[in-house]
């Protein structure tokens, strides 16, 4: 990675963080601590593929809510082994849907620790929903319900109505 893109991505990192520390996660901005690549993670990864209008939803893994803060706040605890992680996640996103899923996974550097900030595209509306195989429809496929949570899609008829 060139420094310009180093500097890019540490850019996007700070704004969103910066984001986060103002407003909470929301529709498009997600935290994990992202240790392991875990159920938790790739219902998101999900959610945001399926999200219309969305354009890109971000996770941040590496991140985690500060809870002796008497405000809100995050704060950035790494990952121990983010190679490993990137690697995980890349395959599982590539693997474990009916479609292939290939987000952006950018390392960043920050307070001596490193982060992944995982850029997930919404898909076209034609390729929706996306879903776990192993699940199929309408138990696989999931968006995002209110500002954080991902959410089992049940109808698919009234999924496809949100498309048109």
């Amino acid at each position: 990675m060139s420094d310009r893109q180093d500097a890019s991505a540490e850019n996007l990192f700070i704004t969103l963080l910066e984001t986060l520390q103002a407003t909470d996660e929301s529709h498009t901005i997600e935290v994990k601590k992202g240790w392991a690549v875990d159920t938790s993670i790739m219902e998101t990864v999900c959610a945001f593929c399926n999200e219309p209008g969305l354009g890109t939803g971000y996770i941040l893994l590496g991140v985690e809510r500060d809870e002796d803060q008497l405000y809100l706040g995050y704060r950035v605890v790494g990952l121990p082994n983010p190679d490993k992680i990137q690697t995980d996640l890349a395959s599982q996103c590539a693997d474990r849907f009916n479609l292939a899923i290939r987000p952006r996974i950018t390392p960043v550097r920050s307070d001596g620790k490193t982060v992944l900030v995982v850029e997930v595209p919404e898909v076209q509306a034609s390729e929706k929903p996306v879903f776990f195989k192993n699940k199929g429809l309408p138990k696989g496929a999931y968006r995002r319900a209110g500002d954080t949570k991902p959410t089992k899609i049940w109808f698919w008829t009234s999924f496809r109505s949100i498309l048109t």
